[in-house]
């Protein structure tokens, strides 16, 4: 019975992604090197010219020098190509031409150290990182830089660096490499808070409870110590905060200590977004300690009107295991009848959805349409949609693809000469193939979030079908004996409330109307129904 005592634990790491610092023109300062000199004056002549064009901000001319300079193959016109490779990827930032930027920067650290700006490009490649989040192309690019980190990298910029490029080698499932970065965040860092997040699931990734313990605390103390108190948090802090609450008891769960994860749970405020999860995880916690009555209190407000859009399948699996345990064969039934007919409509439209759409680009398009409201279905699905597609990771992918249309609207309100030059022609090609594999990713994403909810519901049916095995086989007497030594055996039935009511709680039966301060309070009064 594999459904028995178990919970499906999702780390959630998509809404931490977001925090960054703006970057000016200003903060773009380089130190290119000195080239040796040769015959050729005409392109010392353009990189000379472009440069007093850069200084007077006529970013436009100052890119079209530099450009030609670069088309330039006559035999040795290339000593001149690096310089000119860098001034021009300067010229693009300041213009707001990012992914003709991130192109040359890119260039420069493909090249790596040989390249006489290699150093210096990465500056640049850090300051794309606010203007393009999300791009894998940026994110790899400043991976190439780690095995020379922190010598290469300017002091001003190592905290970010190592940040960035962690998260990058986490994606990547470098573990190895990813906790080496993380760990050199320093602790007055803005991004030490994140940093430490982010540690802490890459050691729950490869099972490793106590250091991310460690990790988690670090982040809650760096927030302690801060002077704003923690109930006023808000924006990307209350956010990281709530996620650390849930990763520290979902590592406690699994190591079984069920109360310590419990009071993690707990720590989440009823305004939180992440309450709902909170709720429905805390029912597991509830489950293992048989507290019954509080885990189906929490799957009821669940399914209250104000949860609308929450979306937990597994919820009707973990009341029917209690009803189950507590030898309540007709409310499995029952409940099992009511998951079957809500999820397997869910699952069909899933499906449905995969097949009409089979690659990333039809995906991507179809996507767009959920993302605007264009996409109708059963509540249940919906919600289905909602949960698994509005995430952070995911939505940076379409942000990206906004971001290069807008770069192609830039580029075509300057100059007619510049849009008519071979680097203008350059540039729209490349945004084109840039935008297309940014709906590629786009789309691959969105399959690969589809497909996982199609993967769950298909578990859960099955689970659905062994739970029905296991009554039938109960009310036959033939129960195994392990199965048995979990349910509740009750030799006294009384009639009437059973429930444990505090003086500061009143007990009040529930008459089919939800209101919003008794969510999150509700418990059932369930009876065994199991005898010796």
């Amino acid at each position: 019975m594999k459904w028995i005592k178990r919970l499906s634990v999702v780390v959630l790491i998509g809404a931490v992604m977001g925090l960054t610092t703006t970057a000016t023109a200003d903060d773009m300062v380089f130190e290119p090197e000195e080239l040796d000199d040769d015959d050729l004056e005409h392109l010392e002549e353009l990189i000379e010219e472009g440069q007093r064009l850069y200084e007077e901000s006529n970013y436009e001319e100052a890119s079209l020098r530099f450009f030609d300079v670069l088309e330039e193959d006559e035999p040795g016109a290339d000593n001149y190509h690096p310089e000119a490779e860098y001034e021009l990827a300067r010229a693009l930032f300041r213009m707001g031409l990012y992914q003709g930027a991130l192109r040359y920067f890119g260039q420069i650290a493909e090249e790596g150290s040989f390249h006489p700006y290699y150093q210096p490009a990465l500056r640049g490649l850090l300051l794309l990182s606010d203007a393009i989040p999300g791009d894998m192309t940026l994110a790899e690019h400043l991976g190439r830089y780690a095995d020379e980190f922190p010598d290469i990298v300017p002091d001003e910029y190592r905290d970010r660096y190592a940040y960035l490029a962690g998260r990058y080698f986490y994606d990547e499932l470098q573990i190895e490499e990813a906790v080496r970065l993380l760990n050199e965040v320093g602790e007055g860092s803005e991004y030490y808070a994140p940093a430490r997040y982010i540690l802490g699931i890459t050691h729950v990734a490869d099972y490793e409870a106590e250091p991310a313990v460690e990790a988690f605390r670090d982040v809650l103390m760096y927030y302690e110590a801060q002077d704003t108190p923690l109930d006023e948090l808000t924006g990307e802090d209350a956010h990281l905060l709530d996620l650390t609450h849930l990763g520290m008891a979902r590592v406690y769960y699994s190591t079984g200590d069920f109360d310590v994860s419990m009071d993690y749970y707990e720590r989440i405020d009823r305004d939180s977004p992440m309450w709902t999860e909170a709720l429905f995880e805390s029912s597991w916690t509830y489950f293992q300690v048989d507290r019954f009555n509080e885990a189906l209190g929490n799957l009821h407000s669940l399914n209250s009107p104000f949860f609308e859009e929450a979306y937990y399948p597994e919820g009707p699996i973990l009341a029917s295991v209690i009803y189950f345990y507590n030898c309540n064969y007709d409310l499995v039934r029952d409940t099992l009848d009511d998951f079957d007919f809500v999820y397997e409509e869910v699952l069909e439209e899933m499906e449905a959805i995969l097949a009409e759409y089979p690659d990333s680009s039809s995906l991507y398009d179809w996507a767009e349409q959920w993302r605007v409201g264009e996409v109708d279905g059963p509540p249940e699905f919906i919600s289905a949609l909602t949960s698994s597609l509005n995430d952070r990771q995911l939505m940076q992918r379409f942000e990206l693809v906004d971001s290069i249309d807008e770069e192609e609207e830039r580029m075509f309100d300057l100059a007619d000469s510049w849009q008519d030059s071979n680097l203008g022609a350059t540039l729209n090609q490349e945004a084109a193939v840039a935008r297309s594999f940014a709906m590629t990713d786009a789309g691959d994403l969105v399959q690969g979030r589809l497909e996982r909810v199609v993967d769950e519901l298909r578990g859960l049916l099955t689970q659905q079908d062994e739970i029905l095995f296991e009554v039938a086989q109960a009310e036959r007497g033939e129960i195994e004996a392990d199965v048995r030594a979990g349910m509740l055996i009750d030799d006294d039935v009384v009639e009437g409330p059973d429930l444990e009511v505090t003086g500061e709680e009143m007990y009040w039966e529930f008459d089919g109307e939800y209101w919003r301060d008794e969510i999150g309070f509700y418990r059932f009064d369930i009876r065994s129904e199991c005898r010796r």
